[in-house]
């Protein structure tokens, strides 16, 4: 696609964002009709595919085509249903291009914008759980994680500009997200028979994220991980920062 013809379909979208925002969906719009059609091509072409590796490989070369649109979408920024974006969004958690999925589902979750018929899931709690899944499943092997993208996943879910209403989901779903969180921060740790002051500390954050995910559900997996976590720590408790007696004493007789 020529950068002319990116242009104009960034700005098309943008002014049918715009003017359908009153509506709250985007409804016999020619930007959105157009790439309506775009979609349904593609949706037919990834129906051809069966292996799931197969399916990435083409869902990663067909959302530059899309590309163009989201981001007139994105720059309009106005409370539509739209749902081009949301499963280019789907399709960024497929292909594994998170920083674009959180952007969207960032923007999705600020207005209130709900997934395609065929999901059954919420908007936070598909997010939430199909990335969690993603790691966990990483979790279980040798490859390397990174943690910063399931601890934006937290941000997002803590973020207190959103909507509580938006962000409800089950316990079970939002205990994947921990347990992931545990799970990744243990494998921080470089050496569990000496560990250095930084492998106490990410011993120490894996605790509270283990705890959370048990919490949250106790069928999760997170108790023979937290327990090996709790035991890893008394093991080294004298290495563990010490209370501040002086500042609680201060603060006792300010009292």
């Amino acid at each position: 696609m020529s950068l002319a013809r990116q242009h104009f379909k960034k700005h098309q979208a943008r002014a049918a964002a715009e003017q359908a925002a009153e509506f709250g969906a985007m409804q016999d719009m020619t930007a959105f009709e157009l790439q309506m059609m775009q979609l349904n091509n593609d949706r037919q072409r990834l129906k051809q595919i069966q292996a799931t590796d197969a399916k990435v490989v083409l869902k990663k070369a067909l959302l530059p085509n899309h590309l163009p649109y989201i981001e007139g979408i994105l720059e309009a920024d106005k409370s539509i249903q739209d749902e081009v974006f949301m499963t280019v969004l789907v399709w960024y958690i497929d292909v594994g291009d998170y920083a674009k999925a959180l952007q969207l589902s960032e923007f999705a979750l600020r207005h209130n914008m709900i997934m395609p018929d065929s999901f059954k899931r919420n908007t936070a709690t598909y997010v939430v759980e199909t990335i969690a899944e993603v790691f966990l499943k990483q979790l279980k092997t040798d490859a390397i994680v990174d943690i910063t993208v399931i601890q934006q996943v937290e941000k997002l879910i803590l973020n207190p500009d959103l909507d509580a209403k938006v962000l409800d989901m089950p316990g079970q779903a939002k205990a994947k997200l921990y347990l992931a969180l545990g799970k990744a921060t243990v494998k921080l740790i470089q050496s569990k028979d000496e560990p250095s002051d930084a492998d106490l500390v990410h011993a120490q954050s894996a605790l509270v994220y283990l705890t959370t995910a048990f919490e949250l559900d106790e069928k999760s997996g997170a108790l023979s991980e937290l327990k090996a976590t709790k035991k890893f720590l008394d093991k080294f408790a004298d290495r563990l920062p010490k209370p501040d007696l002086e500042e609680n004493g201060e603060s006792e007789k300010s009292t």
